[in-house]
């Protein structure tokens, strides 16, 4: 593989992002996120790289009219996103949502936001990876997901690991005797648009009948 041999040329390291990669730790993502030598993108194919992100709205709860919430139950969600590339093709769409988790929180901060954070990392490209966490009263909902152009996309939250192949979607319900349950859905994966991914995930994920009986069981907290 091409990528392996620009990795161990030593003359296409880009020395100026690995020094911008170094930074403090950060406490609430679940790996922490080194400094370390790549390749420039463009040294595997000129514009192989057109972006990706991350869109975790921490501030929901603080807004009335967005808040997402389910029988009482305060909702959070992420979702990593890949550009259209070379690599990940999307027809005619910028970008596309590889993966999503869903959860319930029972903790925010003083201006009402959810507590946490997110991370979405192009280190590895053509491979792309994205963490993040939610805090709870008592525990933490950490999760990790990765796409690769051969399609190897992988999710780990509370290190049970899940094949996106079988739904790009996770809800995890935080128990109240400290355990978790899980389900895995398939959900929308064409684009990315902060207001589309949220209106879906409301209107559509949310609104499914096994959804709503899953988040609000007997034990979740």
């Amino acid at each position: 593989m091409k990528q392996i041999e620009n990795i161990k040329n030593q003359a296409l390291r880009d020395l100026v992002r690995m020094k911008k990669d170094i930074r403090k730790i950060e406490t609430l993502n679940p790996i922490r996120f080194g400094s370390f030598p790549v390749p420039y993108y463009d040294s595997l194919a000129v514009k192989s790289y057109r972006g990706g992100g991350v869109e975790c709205p921490y501030v929901l709860p603080s807004i009335p009219e967005y808040r997402l919430q389910v029988a009482g139950k305060e909702i959070a969600y992420c979702s990593f996103f890949v550009g259209n590339s070379t690599f990940y093709p999307n027809d005619d769409k910028a970008s596309r949502i590889f993966f999503t988790v869903i959860t319930v929180v029972d903790t925010l901060n003083s201006d009402s936001h959810i507590i946490g954070n997110s991370q979405f990392i192009s280190r590895n490209h053509p491979d792309m990876v994205g963490q993040g966490s939610f805090l709870t009263s008592k525990d933490r909902v950490d999760f990790l997901a990765f796409i690769t152009p051969e399609q190897h996309n992988i999710a780990i939250v509370y290190m049970r690991l899940f094949h996106m192949s079988y739904g790009n979607t996770i809800i995890v319900t935080p128990q109240k005797d400290g355990s978790f349950k899980s389900m895995q859905v398939k959900g929308k994966m064409e684009s990315k648009d902060d207001s589309e991914n949220y209106d879906y995930i409301r209107n559509n994920i949310l609104k499914r009948e096994k959804v709503v009986a899953f988040l609000t069981e007997d034990g979740v907290i």
